[in-house]
């Protein structure tokens, strides 16, 4: 049973020489430029982000303490998640701002020393990015359900405070939401260039159309 054994697998192995050299095959080199021009356009598209973050902590500061100062209940309601999603927005975006500018120099210098492990690390990293922001896209859609809740209590039970604030929750938990999908997307985009610059491809596309002979034994040799 051995040898039969055997013999299957030389055969198996002799009729698809073409399989074996890829699998031998080393993984392409990666271009240091290409990986610098895509890790650049990624960390511009970021700062552009920061600056758009800032820009939505502004506004909601602004607005958050004219509405502070109204008479109108449902106003000041609304004033309390405005003044706070937005002094959030702001520090994130001034993180996101000075983070990405500091990471476009310190990557840069990782690929002048050797492109291909710069990959690696990145497409681990970015992996990590990309589970970060499905976690804040499902906070966000149940703050953002909250928001709604809370303010269908205050309209019920005539309470213009809750009202308001959970009008406002659930508007500045939007705003965040659409940032985050656009910037989810960007990271999903990058994700891709970098796979390409690996060499990454699947075990699907790896086989293409060579079938897979599957050889189980039971039994002791």
């Amino acid at each position: 049973m051995l040898r039969a054994c055997l013999v299957l697998a030389v055969m198996v192995l002799g009729s698809s020489p073409a399989f074996a050299q890829e699998a031998l095959r080393p993984p392409p080199a990666v271009s240091a430029p290409e990986a610098k021009a895509a890790m650049e356009d990624y960390f511009a598209g970021e700062k552009l982000g920061g600056f758009i973050l800032a820009g939505l902590g502004v506004a909601g500061l602004a607005s958050g303490g004219l509405l502070y100062r109204s008479s109108s209940l449902r106003a000041r309601g609304a004033a309390y998640p405005l003044l706070t999603v937005g002094l959030l927005h702001l520090a994130a975006g001034i993180f996101v701002y000075v983070a990405s500018d500091r990471r476009i120099d310190k990557f840069g210098e990782q690929i002048d020393r050797d492109a291909a492990a710069f990959v690696t690390a990145e497409r681990a990293r970015m992996a990590g990015v990309s589970k970060q922001f499905t976690v804040l896209k499902i906070v966000e859609v149940t703050l953002i359900a909250g928001g709604l809740a809370m303010a269908g209590v205050g309209w019920r039970t005539d309470r213009p405070r809750l009202l308001g604030a959970g009008l406002a929750l659930a508007l500045e938990m939007g705003l965040t939401l659409g940032f985050d999908v656009w910037a989810a997307g960007r990271a999903h985009d990058y994700r891709g260039a970098l796979d390409r610059l690996g060499g990454a491809v699947s075990l699907d596309r790896s086989v293409g159309d060579r079938p897979i002979v599957m050889i189980g034994h039971s039994g002791t040799f």
